[in-house]
């Protein structure tokens, strides 16, 4: 993925801009970390995000023929990216996890105000499902 210019610690670094301290938890971001080298092991989170890399991919080089001229505006209709996203946030956080993908989607903080699409989705679902898991007792 540093092709799109993420790395692990942008990665933590954008989760950790949404997370909301809690005293109780202490320093998150060693958990946030080993969480989400954890879920980028996970085949299923893997094929996700290879779905969406392999979808801009085609969307960037006009290969997907309805997005040809809108793909970089991200039209409305445009559901597959959310839905990507919200499926690896349930995958890895569960039902709670939901939530959190919206905030990330709403607000696209850190490294996925700068990517595409499908790729800010699937990276913003990532990040909810890993700051549930570490969050959640």
């Amino acid at each position: 993925m540093s092709k799109w210019g993420i790395s692990l610690e942008g990665l933590v670094e954008t989760a950790m801009q949404m997370y909301i301290f809690d005293p109780s938890f202490g320093d998150i971001r060693p958990e946030v970390e080993a969480e989400i080298l954890r879920a980028l092991q996970d085949p299923n989170v893997e094929s996700l995000l290879l779905a969406a890399l392999c979808l801009e991919e085609k969307a960037q080089k006009g290969e997907i023929e309805s997005l040809k001229l809108r793909y970089k505006d991200d039209p409305v209709e445009l559901l597959a990216d959310e839905i990507l996203g919200l499926q690896i946030a349930q995958y890895i956080g569960g039902t709670r996890a939901l939530f959190e993908f919206y905030r990330f989607d709403r607000k696209k903080p850190g490294i996925m105000s700068s990517l595409p699409p499908f790729l800010d989705d699937a990276i913003g679902g990532l990040l909810a499902g890993v700051l549930v898991k570490v969050c959640s007792p």
